[in-house]
């Protein structure tokens, strides 16, 4: 097992702060929610196969390894610094992981990538994501999130409802706290209009892109992260989009439930390796990921 970190910019084409871990031929890109940085991931870390795929855990501007970069904070910002990590690394074709803000992300990378014809996306796993028509919120339920930012007690209540106000404060406490030491409010505002005020579903719509969609959600989880909006919105505009949802999980799962994630995640990219990137997903492949799904 290997596991590097490295921060490199310049500032005309700054390189996203990222950690690598694994050696492996299948490359996968990883990318963070808006309450957290890439270490969101390290619970999952122990259960990743880290001799077949290399893991790249990417900071968004204003986060963690990439705290002292600024921007735009927009879908396409966010998508082209992906891209560009990708290309520091010399990767010609790569998986993308997005958790709930770069779930969305992950959405804009997919069309763009079968529209260009680049097809550089062997697959997507979205956890938890906003939808590319941007999360539903409610004036209320958005007055609520824009106050809590960099706001201990309401960043703390965030967190509980995010995960059913099932665990307890002192996770939501020490959740709070490390999101604090590794993010910027500046890039938590940009990144609330982002993923709250950006719609570029149209775009997705207009778009068959064939490229292979694993979306993971979480029973726990709040009603606009829930199975009927994920399949009404993904479930309709990706004609290849599988699901599997994770009943004792909220919103987090990489914390909440690393295992149970990890293992859907990889059984996922493993049939859409190179070896197997122009067959189809065998019967066997996708009775897995059915019996991932919890119907009830």
């Amino acid at each position: 097992m290997t596991t590097s970190q490295r921060s490199l910019s310049t500032p005309q084409a700054p390189i996203l702060g990222h950690r690598v871990f694994g050696q492996g031929r299948e490359k996968v890109l990883l990318l963070h929610h808006w309450m957290g940085d890439a270490s969101s991931y390290d619970p999952l870390m122990p259960y990743l196969d880290p001799r077949t795929y290399t893991y790249v855990f990417a900071d968004l501007r204003g986060y963690g390894m990439s705290r002292h970069l600024t921007g735009a904070y927009s879908v396409e910002e966010v998508s082209a610094d992906a891209l560009r990590l990708a290309d520091s690394l010399g990767w010609e074709r790569f998986h993308v992981v997005g958790h709930s803000m770069t779930g969305m992300v992950a959405q804009r990378l997919a069309v763009d990538d079968w529209v260009s014809g680049a097809k550089r996306l062997k697959s997507v796993v979205a956890i938890t994501p906003v939808s590319a028509d941007g999360y539903p919120a409610d004036d209320g339920t958005k007055q609520f999130l824009w106050d809590l930012i960099h706001q201990q007690a309401l960043s703390e209540q965030g967190f509980s409802m995010l995960t059913g106000q099932r665990l307890s404060a002192l996770w939501a406490r020490e959740q709070t706290t490390r999101h604090f030491q590794t993010s910027t409010a500046e890039a938590l505002k940009g990144y609330y209009r982002m993923w709250l005020e950006t719609d570029f579903s149209e775009d997705v719509r207009r778009t068959t892109v064939e490229t292979p969609i694993l979306v993971i959600g979480g029973r726990q989880d709040l009603p606009g992260f829930q199975e009927d909006h994920l399949r009404r919105t993904l479930g309709t505009w990706f004609q290849n989009a599988a699901f599997t949802f994770i009943t004792d999980s909220g919103h987090f799962p990489m914390v909440e439930t690393p295992v149970y994630l990890a293992s859907p995640i990889e059984r996922f990219l493993d049939s859409h390796q190179t070896s197997n990137e122009n067959a189809p997903a065998s019967e066997e492949s996708r009775a897995e990921l059915l019996a991932c799904h919890d119907p009830s």
